[in-house]
């Protein structure tokens, strides 16, 4: 062996065990026992042009142990690539070039992203399979390279090296050549407790040549054998390498200790005691080194420059074909017609127009819309399109993987519900930002008499959570035309299309599909010249199932409804809300129809609206009959839509009345925001009485109020008995158009317009006067008695939540008659919040659980207090309170209802019905509400609203 490739390995050897020192984090083990064979392929085996790592005929290097990435990272700093010595110092850092696994896209020199066990292996078959078909293409020598791999044992266990590597060996992929780190060592201990399965018989079986290296440590052996290996055309070829890992290690070498984690400050001293290499200083590079290493690399990049002068005038030989443009589109007949049949159709008419354009199915060629007529590429000609990838689902998406890494546009196929064998591979689609296309056909439960293993319910929500990742859903003909227009474009993202089995009728067309692109999602069904009842969102073919309701809904009741295509839901969700309320008005009751677990649309559902999907396992049967066991049905469907829309409170549907009251407190915060700040709260509780008034008189229920602020302080509140709205449906309100004026008199945060509601009955008619209330939050709910002192309280509740009576804040309104309890809290270091208004969101803070306002007390109105029953009981805290009369007079007409006042206590129960609902409007802005925004013509408003245990925050906007 030359002393200066010695001196190279064992520089490649410290630079690796020095970044994981460095770090305190990595994989020592496979650098030091497999640096002679990465160094042969880097020095003397591999072409390949540092200042251009994107050079056509580069030899690909796919270090399938992606663990192993320090030895990569010395790799490609001391051959030239643009990693310098900084960076390998930053070795797993936030923001450096050197991640724990290799990233493609991030340093130069790595051809794939690796690190989930045997996709390296497998993304590089469907770099081989690029190579072949280029080569094919080119028929000159503009295109031979070979890809190399460097696999370890968990490569060759996982499941996806079986499936990749018996379809190189199928297609004699002779220029594949993977060497195999076989250390015998895993995490648990020897490969052999675990795995004893024979690689060589193994792969002979695939149709590979195996050869073996006797002794690592000799390049000499190790280049003769890559030589032989790259000799045979007709096979892939396995070198099992027989490696120590962690060699030269003293203690760790040959064991599982030297894997995946570092060495310590003594074993790397005596490590590089071993091979002669000082301690200090760290990332050392001889100048021996560097100069010999620099002879190479030009000698690499005169092979590259010859290859320019040579080749770069036959560009047809050597770089991707744009292929035609504008494609050829089929026309969209109005025949029902499956999607998978509609996908084929497209696909037949635009291949052969596309000649990057490469894919194929796991053996569901016919079922999947595949088999359009196109040549499948075979061990003796790649000139095909076609890939038979046989029933590999996993390993065929990690080479379609590799296709687009190599240039190529790959689409890849299976059943949706078989998508979960692949999605490993998909997942680095995504990471990596490749534009392979996914096809998955047999969409939903419709599948029918194959039963549940064969029916999709979850994998749609489950491919839509992934990032970087469009996945489509059409719901005709037009629709999957522009799916597949749409997934061609991309080329930085996949594209997951789901096609149905059966045919689904077709629906007006478009002249652009731009919609698809800029809102995901389009109106299909409408009456121009109305506004719609209802909305009905669906996609796929629950889209023609909603456009049958509609129609059921108008014929049956003339209600009319809007039915609303989103075959790209993410996309929709993530527009504009402004441009969301021109196809589904916000307020507009909405129900979103979807054969699927449908988790997502919960961020979209505002009160009134419903999401109606399913969320079980399918069942053997005809379609038909397991659509009608979901309820997907369009009589079943109309009926859901039929119960947001009318008399809904009667039908036991109470969030439909959240809408309409929050109508009301956005229109009381609408009429007081021309009265923000300009000191006067008479006038700002005038207009929001007012506006509040008149929208709840619009109600589709008969509304009485029973607690109003009117009859304590005379302001120009709703008042007490006063009767709202036009149906004969009894409810009960609570009301405050304007609770804390003090803070929108003076422009400051904390105002609101809220209200409580309840079944008649629900609240408890109490003078208007005053209560004295102490609220808590869940966790601390049992603890409280209000007959108790108040610091008594303060402790009780600062045990239950394990606080320092120091760590027990109390937020308390800043009036005279609290002065001497806030004396007292704060001088036995109770930290007290005073609030000059503001009662009932400082309640919903203490209920939310904020650490920073753990308990309520104060002397405020009854509304106030009715409204913070209600929304005590929905969120599960505890209320106490009992009367507080702040004068002679108010004394004696509590005393005249109830004798014994002075002795009662109530209960949150006592006050509300645990069935309230409780809506509140943001006026100047209240934590967590945010202030109204100007949008255009129109206001933002944000609102909350509070119903069975649930508190969600919506932004509407209004006129």
């Amino acid at each position: 062996m030359n002393p200066l490739d010695e001196r190279c390995i064992t520089t490649v050897r410290m630079l690796s065990i020095d970044q994981v020192e460095t770090a305190q984090s990595g994989h020592p083990g496979l650098p030091l026992g497999l640096a002679p064979v990465a160094y042969t392929l880097f020095a003397r085996l591999m072409n390949f042009d540092p200042d251009d790592p994107t050079w056509p005929n580069r030899d690909r290097f796919i270090l399938s142990a992606g663990h192993g990435s320090a030895l990569l990272y010395s790799l490609l700093h001391l051959f030239g690539y643009e990693l310098p010595i900084e960076e390998l110092r930053r070795f797993r850092q936030l923001g450096s070039r050197t991640p724990g696994h290799p990233e493609h896209g991030l340093t130069p020199g790595v051809e794939t992203t690796t690190g989930p066990l045997g996709q390296g292996f497998a993304t590089a078959v469907g770099m081989a399979i690029g190579e072949a078909k280029l080569r094919n293409a080119a028929g000159d020598s503009s295109i031979n390279h070979y890809t190399f791999v460097l696999a370890s044992d968990g490569d060759l266990m996982e499941g996806i090296s079986h499936e990749a590597a018996s379809l190189a060996g199928s297609l004699h992929l002779g220029h594949l050549i993977v060497g195999y780190d076989s250390n015998d060592i895993t995490i648990d201990g020897p490969r052999h407790d675990s795995c004893t399965d024979d690689p060589v018989a193994r792969f002979q079986s695939y149709g590979w040549q195996v050869l073996s290296i006797s002794d690592t440590e000799d390049i000499d052996e190790i280049e003769r054998i890559y030589r032989e290996a790259m000799a045979d055309m007709e096979h892939p070829s396995l070198i099992i390498a027989p490696t120590v890992i962690g060699r030269g290690s003293p203690t760790k070498q040959g064991t599982s200790k030297a894997h995946g984690a570092p060495l310590g400050a003594d074993e790397l001293a005596a490590t590089k005691a071993a091979y002669g290499w000082p301690t200090e200083p760290t990332f050392l590079v001889p100048d021996e080194v560097k100069t010999y290493l620099a002879k190479l690399i030009a000698d690499k990049q005169a092979i590259s420059r010859v290859w320019r002068e040579t080749y770069l005038s036959q560009p047809g030989s050597t770089k991707i074909q744009p292929g035609k443009d504008p494609l050829t589109i089929p026309e969209v007949t109005t025949t029902p017609l499956a999607t998978r049949a509609a996908s084929a159709a497209f696909l037949q008419s635009v291949a052969p127009e596309l000649p990057m354009l490469i894919g194929g199915s796991a053996d569901l060629a016919e079922s999947t819309g595949l088999n359009v007529g196109l040549d499948a590429i075979t061990a003796t000609d790649f000139s095909g399109s076609v890939i038979r990838f046989g029933i590999r689902e996993h390993a065929m998406a990690a080479v379609a993987n590799g296709l687009a890494l190599y240039g190529f546009t790959p689409y890849v196929s299976t059943f949706l519900v078989f998508s979960d064998y692949l999605r490993p591979s998909l997942r680095l689609s995504a990471l990596m930002g490749l534009g392979v296309i996914y096809i998955f056909s047999h969409d939903s439960f419709a599948v029918g008499e194959d039963g549940p293993t064969h029916q999709p319910i979850e994998q749609l929500e489950g491919l839509r959570i992934i990032p970087r990742t469009n996945v489509l859903r059409p719901a005709d003909t037009f629709e999957t035309f522009a799916c597949w227009k749409q997934a061609l474009a991309e080329r930085t993202k996949p594209t997951v299309i789901a096609l149905t089995r059966q045919p689904l009728p077709q629906h007006p067309t478009t002249e652009s599909i731009d919609w698809l692109a800029t809102t995901g999602a389009r109106i299909v069904y409408d009456d121009p010249n109305t506004s719609p009842e209802v909305v009905l969102i669906a996609s796929g073919s629950e889209v023609s199932l909603a456009i049958d309701a509609a129609k059921i809904l108008k014929n049956e009741d003339d209600i009319d409804a809007r039915v609303i295509s989103v075959p790209w839901r993410e996309r929709f969700l993530a527009i504009d809300p402004r441009e969301r309320d021109v196809l589904a008005p916000t307020g507009t009751p909405r129900l979103v129809l979807e054969a699927t677990v449908g988790t997502g649309w919960y961020q979209f559902l505002s009160p009134g609206d419903r999401l109606y999907n399913v969320n079980d396992f399918g069942t053997s049967a005809p379609m038909a009959d397991v659509a009608a066991h979901f309820g997907f049905t369009s009589t079943e469907v109309a009926d859901a839509a039929l119960d947001l829309v009318v008399d809904s409170y009667r039908l036991g549907h109470p969030t439909h009345l959240v809408s309409d009251l929050l109508r009301a407190t956005e229109a009381a915060a609408c009429a007081t925001l021309e009265e923000i700040g300009l000191g006067d709260k008479n006038r700002a509780d005038a207009a929001a009485v007012a506006a509040m008034r008149e929208e709840l008189g619009r109600l589709p229920v008969s509304a009485t109020v029973i607690a109003g602020e009117g009859e304590k302080d005379h302001a120009p509140m709703l008042y007490v008995g006063e009767r709202l709205g036009t149906g004969s449906i009894d409810i009960d309100l609570a009301v405050d158009p304007l609770e804390g004026t003090n803070f929108a008199a003076t422009g400051r945060e904390g105002a609101i317009s809220v209200i409580a509601a309840a079944p008649a009955g629900g609240f408890k008619q109490l003078p208007g006067f005053y209560l004295e209330k102490l609220i808590v939050g869940e966790r601390a709910a049992g603890v409280i008695d209000i007959s108790r002192p108040l610091l008594e309280n303060v402790k009780r509740v600062s045990r239950r939540l394990g606080l320092g009576i120091g760590e027990t804040t109390v937020i308390i309104l800043d009036k005279p008659r609290h002065a001497e309890a806030i004396a007292d809290l704060r001088h036995h270091g109770v930290p007290v919040i005073e609030i000059s208004d503001g009662d009932v969101m400082a309640s919903l803070r203490v209920l939310r659980g904020d650490p920073n306002a753990v308990m309520l007390w104060g002397i405020g109105g009854t509304p106030e207090g009715i409204i913070s029953a209600a929304a005590t009981l929905a969120l599960s805290g505890q209320m106490q309170a009992r009367f507080a009369p702040q004068s002679p007079e108010e004394a004696k007409t509590v005393k005249a209802r109830y004798p014994e006042y002075e002795s009662l206590e109530f209960d949150a129960s006592d006050l509300a019905h645990a069935g309230s609902v409780v809506v509140a409007t943001s006026v100047t802005g209240a934590n967590p509400l945010a202030p109204p925004r100007a949008v255009g013509d129109l206001t933002e408003l944000e609102s909350l609203w509070i119903q069975e245990g649930r508190l969600g925050i919506i932004r509407r906007l209004v006129p």
